[in-house]
């Protein structure tokens, strides 16, 4: 899924002052915009999926509400993600969210799943804060590190900080795929160029029994360029 519920957030925020304003229609209020971009390496929760990923979506909001699907070509099959939620802004700029995420494969790239989102965060100045806790089901079964099947239930949390386009992120895998997925830091830098989103970022990844080496870490780097559009 990469980033962009974590982008649609802000938008959809902002989209949430609609609630106290009049509205002449729906279709007035409601924005429709699109997504298009590359990853030089999808990288998902610390999780290395694939390398040279082309990606698209679509978003819908309105007055807090967001839905909307995300595709990316994940070298063996196809990824296609389906998600809606509300997020609500407090005057003081803090926010607080929920949603509903399904995760989709194509051919035997991977299962689904299937989550709960909750988010929370809030601005002071230049510096942002941004939290979440998804919870969900796995179609397939986590082992632990001595291969022991665990079960199917997993939660992740993570909290960014963010300031003037440099971010750092901690994530933690837990439930039953706290030994297989483990935990992340990411630190990067997003930047506006022509149009473009361009972010740059370096991930290591922790105590997870997906990491194909001998310590169960892994640090990688990668590049994204996205180009949002207005669709209505």
């Amino acid at each position: 899924m990469n980033k962009k519920i974590t982008s649609l957030l802000g938008s959809a925020v902002v989209a949430s002052s609609l609630l106290v304003a009049p509205a002449t229609s729906i279709a007035d209020d409601a924005i429709v915009t699109g997504n298009a971009g590359i990853l030089s390496d999808y990288i998902f929760r610390g999780i290395p999926q694939d390398s040279g990923v082309g990606n698209g979506g679509l978003d819908v909001e309105y007055a807090g509400l967001y839905a909307g699907t995300w595709i990316a070509d994940v070298g063996v099959g196809i990824e296609y993600d389906l998600y809606a939620g509300y997020v609500y802004e407090f005057e003081s700029g803090m926010y607080l969210g929920a949603g509903y995420t399904s995760y989709q494969y194509s051919d035997n790239f991977d299962d689904e799943y299937n989550e709960i989102n909750f988010y929370a965060g809030g601005t002071l100045g230049d510096v942002n804060l941004d939290l979440e806790y998804s919870t969900g089901n796995y179609n397939r079964e986590f082992n632990d590190e001595d291969g022991n099947v665990e079960g199917n239930d997993y939660d992740f949390m993570a909290a960014t900080v963010s300031y003037n386009g440099a971010y750092l992120t901690y994530g933690d895998f837990g439930d039953d795929a706290d030994d297989a997925l483990g935990r992340h830091l990411e630190l990067g830098y997003t930047m506006e160029l022509g149009g473009l989103e361009l972010t740059g970022a370096v991930v290591h990844t922790m105590d997870s029994e997906t990491i194909a080496n001998n310590n169960d870490n892994e640090t990688e780097a990668y590049v994204s360029i996205s180009w949002e559009f207005d669709v209505i």
